[in-house]
Formats: C-alpha cells, sequence, structure tokens
C-alpha cells in the first residue's frame, strides 16, 4: 500500500508543465524582415532567370532547387541595404517600390504558368474520361 501511495504523489511532482503561451503577434515577423526577405526573393529568382537563361544557351540545365536552396543560405544574414545595393546594381531597382512592382510581376508570370498547367490538366482529364466512354459504348455493341 505504501508503494502505490508513493508512486502516485511521484507522478504529481513530475508532471510537465504546459509549454509557456506566445501570443500571436509575438510571433509575427516585424515589418522590416517582411521587406528584407521580399527583397532576397527578388534577386532570387532574377538571378535564378539569368543563370537558367545562361545554361540554356549553353546547352545546359539548370537545377532551381538547388539554386533557391543555395541563394537563400547565401543572403540569408545579408541588410537590406546590401539587398537593395545588389538589385540596384544588378537589376536596375532603383527602390524598394520597384521591388514591388518586380514582385508581383513575378507572381503574376507564377500564376499564369499554374493556371496554364492547370488546364492542361483538366484537358488530359477529359480526353481521359471521353476515352473511358467510348470503350464502354464499345462494350456494349459487343454485347448485341
Amino acid at each position: 500500500m505504501v508503494n502505490a501511495t508513493a508512486t502516485r504523489k511521484s507522478a504529481k511532482t513530475t508532471s510537465r508543465k504546459a509549454p509557456k503561451h506566445t501570443s500571436a503577434l509575438e510571433r509575427v515577423i516585424p515589418n522590416q524582415e517582411k521587406v528584407r526577405l521580399m527583397v532576397i526573393e527578388v534577386l532570387r529568382e532574377e538571378s535564378g532567370r539569368e543563370l537558367a537563361a545562361s545554361a540554356r544557351c549553353n546547352g545546359q540545365e539548370f537545377d532551381w532547387e538547388h539554386h533557391n536552396a543555395q541563394f537563400r543560405q547565401d543572403y540569408a544574414e545579408t541588410s537590406l541595404r546590401d539587398l537593395l545595393t545588389y538589385a540596384r546594381k544588378l537589376y536596375g531597382l532603383q527602390n524598394l517600390d520597384e521591388v514591388r512592382d518586380r514582385r508581383a510581376a513575378h507572381k503574376a508570370t507564377r500564376t499564369g504558368r499554374l493556371n496554364a498547367l492547370n488546364s492542361l490538366n483538366a484537358t488530359d482529364d477529359l480526353d481521359t474520361n471521353e476515352e473511358f466512354e467510348i470503350d464502354l459504348e464499345e462494350d456494349t455493341n459487343l454485347d448485341d
């Protein structure tokens, strides 16, 4: 009986406390960091497009996944000021408004590609369904 009581007491004292709550606004990235990340993404996309075009012209393949990962790693700690200097010198983006416009253009291009891909997939699904319906009709005619 002594052992059972001792076990219950030790279970109570070793119970884990719930993790400390962090409010939503404390978990949000500050605006300055969001701007810095936006500039990184614009530079990543611009440099990737340039390097992919160069590779294509030289008959080589370009690994976007490797480029994206390496770029983000290389510039993870770069200051906003330095990133904007790269944007100005390499791509003629003179200020944050121009960077934002370029980011919007990248998003529009990506959305267009995804929509085109989704349209192709929908057409493929329709073709597959039409073939299936034709096969059913042929099977019905075989029974006659």
